[in-house]
């Protein structure tokens, strides 16, 4: 057989014969040819299998008198569901998903296969489903796009190497530098095509156990120790420099690797994993191209949990949780805030203040972007389909709102989701917005040329100017919660009251954060407030907790009581 078999491969001749066949005679053949697989029977131009084991289970009947009261009857009276009839040229994974399609009565006959010539054959269906099966095992632990070992098989690999005794490992985490830039300039395909042929370098090079895709730009390679590792991941950068021919463009590839290697008492897959990230994020941060990890790397917390940071995205334990906004007359939900948790395998559900700081400070805070982003925006598209059209908002932390490639990337999901541009919503904080302020007002422009609404958030917190909030392309403003606190309090009142007179007068929506009871959702409203957030209407919960509206208000799932794992409710995507 070939490398890719075909269902003809498979077939064998058949005896075919007219329905008004007697059964007498049908018994005949089967037993003058003990090999048959069984007959076609064919009434007036529709095929029927009548295979082996149908055929004597019926011949016995239920009570041994199955042929006697048979035998002068017809082949049509045996006749059941229309036989499948495929093309010889069929590929085995082909066939076999049409035999699964079948109902379960018949997915256990015999093809009919039909040759160029108009032969006819037919062909066992065991052969083609353990075949798929195989196929389905193999895809299950294989990078579609490089055809490389996926993170399911480097698990298997690595846990037989390191279940051996006595030899000494090492992991190289390679991940391409800028990678996203040549995605931006080229477009995904070009950067796939990029990806495939580094893909190929890698897989080529000698001394590597096996060569792993852990998704995005991330390779990783098994070896031996040795005392020369370094050498050998500055070789394997030379070796996938290029440069590489894309869509007609020469691109020279750059890249980072961090290494980790076993060590007596240390011979588990996710520490060397850890590891190698910290050391390469270290060779990213310190220019050095290649780094070993080295316990002086763990020092600092905030880089290792960078590193963790990484492979979180990567694995999804990133989730969102939603919060609702609520109109401040009518109770009605207005939009639902996104909320980024990270589900740590150790330290359990983590509040984004124990990982937005130390991401703002580094570049993995626009893969997290990119990330909360996607899941938000397909999570609204999804309540759209289903009947609800509520607005969901994230927020842009300051480095990636200064990016030229945020615009695009949310035009790009948008369109990917088919989600109305006004559903989404775009928050940015005082801070993000000074840290460059004409770029990001232009971004902002963009973005709301789009047809993005564009809000405020933690307003009074940062030190934003009253003639730049003019300037700024704004339809929400949110009062920061510190301000709702005391609004009880006569001159935080005065404070909230002259914010409110603003927004109104910049025709902007107000919104207030932080609202815990009714008697402080009452005074805002009576200030001028058209929509209100806090605990009082909805801590954030999953979007399995949230039912969906029930007479304008928001519903909660079965689930039960909504509860959140913070002690106050943060800023959109923090």
């Amino acid at each position: 057989m070939s490398d890719a078999p075909v269902l003809g491969d498979l077939a064998t001749p058949v005896t075919v014969i007219d329905a008004d066949t007697g059964v007498g005679e049908i018994e005949a053949l089967i037993r003058a040819d003990p090999e048959s697989l069984g007959l076609v029977a064919d009434d007036q131009g529709i095929l029927h299998v009548l295979d082996r084991a149908y055929l004597e289970s019926v011949l016995a009947g239920r009570l041994g008198y199955g042929r006697a009261l048979l035998f002068r009857r017809p082949a049509r009276y045996l006749l059941r569901r229309p036989a499948l009839v495929l093309p010889a040229a069929t590929a085995w994974v082909d066939a076999a998903r049409a035999v699964l399609e079948r109902p379960n009565s018949a997915k256990a006959n015999p093809v009919v296969v039909r040759f160029d010539d108009g032969r006819l054959g037919i062909a066992p269906v065991g052969p083609l489903v353990e075949h798929l099966s195989r196929r389905y095992e193999t895809l299950a632990q294989q990078d579609i796009l490089t055809g490389l070992g996926n993170r399911r098989r480097l698990t298997e690999v690595a846990g037989a190497l390191l279940a051996g005794t006595g030899r000494q490992l090492a992991l190289l985490l390679l991940d391409l530098d800028r990678f996203k830039e040549i995605n931006d300039e080229l477009g995904h395909t070009r950067g796939d095509e990029l990806l495939r042929q580094v893909a190929a370098v890698l897989a080529a090079e000698p001394g590597f156990d096996s060569v792993f895709r852990l998704g995005g730009d991330e390779f990783v390679l098994l070896a031996d120790d040795s005392e020369h590792l370094e050498e050998t991941g500055r070789s394997l950068l030379h070796a996938i420099q290029g440069p590489f021919t894309v869509a007609g463009v020469p691109i020279t590839v750059e890249a980072s690797i961090g290494i980790a290697r076993t060590t007596t008492g240390r011979r588990d897959l996710g520490d060397l994993l850890a590891g190698a990230d910290t050391a390469m994020y270290a060779a990213k941060q310190h220019r050095t191209a290649v780094e070993l990890w080295r316990p002086e790397l763990a020092a600092s917390t905030d880089l290792r949990l960078q590193a963790e940071l990484r492979t979180a995205i990567d694995q999804g334990q990133l989730v969102l949780h939603y919060q609702p906004l609520v109109d401040a007359r009518t109770g009605a939900v207005v939009s639902l805030e996104a909320l980024v948790r990270w589900d740590h395998p150790r330290h359990g559900l983590l509040g984004p203040a124990a990982f937005l700081p130390g991401a703002e400070r580094s570049e993995v805070i626009q893969a997290l972007t990119d990330r909360v982003l996607t899941d938000a925006v397909a999570q609204a598209a999804r309540w759209h389909r289903a009947g609800w059209p509520v607005p969901v908002a994230v927020n842009l932390p300051a480095p990636v709102l200064a990016q030229d490639r945020i615009v695009d990337v949310i035009a790009g999901l948008l369109d990917e989701h088919r989600l109305p541009a006004w559903a989404l919503i775009v928050e940015i904080t005082e801070s993000a917005v000074m840290t460059r302020p004409d770029r990001s007002a232009d971004h902002l422009r963009k973005i709301r040329e789009l047809g993005v609404r564009v809000a405020m958030d933690d307003f009074g917190t940062g030190y934003t100017s009253l003639a730049l909030l003019t300037q700024l392309p704004l339809d929400e403003l949110k009062l920061d919660q510190a301000f709702v606190h005391g609004i009880h309090h006569a001159r935080e009142r005065a404070i909230v009251e002259a914010v409110a007179a603003m927004a109104k007068g910049l025709h902007l929506t107000l919104v207030a954060e932080g609202v815990e009871d009714q008697e402080t959702a009452d005074i805002l409203t009576a200030a001028g407030f058209d929509v209100l957030q806090g605990y009082h209407f909805g801590r954030p919960v999953s979007p399995d907790q949230l039912a969906g509206p029930v007479d304008g208000h928001l519903g909660v799932g079965a689930g039960g009581g909504v509860e959140s794992v913070d002690q106050q409710p943060q800023a959109v995507g923090q």
